[in-house]
């Protein structure tokens, strides 16, 4: 190779270059994860028409009402694609835990949610807005 291979960089450019290197691969570890997560449900989903999903069933854009089995405590949230995921919001990524565990479930059910913090129980309360029956 001789002097001709050899590059020289800034220890600052090497810092944030090392940076950029690690966000990188902790972000796809978190791709991975997700698609994992979305294999899963592909796998274990049966598919209806618009037209034919009951109005009970959570679909994606859906707002629903959560009623934590534990607490007592109730929240509202939204089943939204990742990228308009906002928690402090109520938005919740379809890919999140509890978004994965409610998606495609019924007013009535309750899910297990294993998130960081340990093991969530829910109900599904409510469905405040279902955009298959809105179009009807």
């Amino acid at each position: 190779m001789g002097m001709l291979g050899s590059i020289q960089l800034t220890r600052q450019d090497a810092e944030r270059l090392r940076f950029m290197a690690e966000a990188l691969a902790a972000q796809s570890r978190g791709i991975q994860k997700q698609l994992h997560t979305l294999d899963g449900l592909m796998r274990s989903a049966r598919l209806l028409e618009a037209t034919q999903t009951p109005a009970n069933v959570v679909t994606l854009d859906s707002r629903l009402v959560v009623e934590d089995l534990y607490s007592g405590e109730i929240k509202e949230i939204e089943l939204v694609f990742p990228e308009e995921a906002n928690p402090q919001r109520g938005k919740l990524s379809v890919l999140s835990a509890i978004g994965c565990a409610v998606l495609g479930r019924a007013v009535g059910d309750r899910v297990v949610v294993e998130t960081e913090k340990g093991c969530l129980q829910l109900r599904i309360a409510a469905l405040v807005y279902q955009p298959e029956t809105a179009l009807l």
